[in-house]
């Protein structure tokens, strides 16, 4: 059976996409040239730059990529659960998320952004989507009367950036998260 030119397409995209993870996870942002991720992927630049001009916005694909794959999983773990999970439960497997070698690559990404303007710029394109899919995602799985609790939203922005810092942080040092996860926790259910 002959394949489409979209097919053909979309299997490139996806294998550039899978193997600009996978060295994201093996060498980091510094080791993750064009070259490394079209030897992984097994496709030519010539492939490669044909459908992203800029290696920002490789990267800023890849890292929604991921982030669609891991937001996706960390619902998934809640789905079977009627009425929502507790705060508690919820930032713990948060935590354990951040914890993942996959999204610490992702996280990479964000700082590196710092000295990378065009990839800052690319990043800056996939961030609102990805911050509202949070946002849908803290709705749909914690329970709705912490949802309905005055707040919330901010509150969720919150526990990302300090999940987030946290788990930099523990790259490093081996930080206690459960005071900050304590200290989250306490917080929401103050209101």
């Amino acid at each position: 059976m002959t394949r489409t030119q979209a097919e053909r397409r979309a299997s490139t995209q996806a294998k550039v996409l899978d193997a600009t993870v996978e060295a994201l996870v093996a060498v980091g942002y510094a080791g993750t040239s064009t070259t490394e991720v079209c030897r992984r992927a097994g496709v030519s630049q010539g492939a490669l730059f044909r459908y992203w001009p800029t290696k920002g916005e490789l990267l800023a694909d890849a890292a929604a990529h991921l982030l669609g794959r891991v937001t996706t999983a960390y619902e998934a773990a809640f789905a079977e659960r009627t009425g929502g999970v507790g705060a508690r439960e919820a930032l713990e497997s948060l935590w354990a998320t951040y914890r993942q070698p996959d999204l610490q690559a992702a996280v990479e990404l964000y700082v590196a952004a710092r000295t990378d303007a065009d990839l800052a710029a690319a990043l800056a394109r996939i961030e609102p989507a990805h911050r509202a899919n949070l946002q849908r995602i803290a709705g749909r799985v914690i329970d709705p009367a912490l949802v309905a609790l005055p707040g919330f939203a901010s509150f969720v922005e919150l526990a990302l950036a300090a999940v987030q810092g946290a788990s930099i942080g523990a790259a490093v040092v081996d930080n206690s998260h459960d005071v900050i996860l304590d200290t989250l926790e306490s917080l929401l259910l103050q209101g």
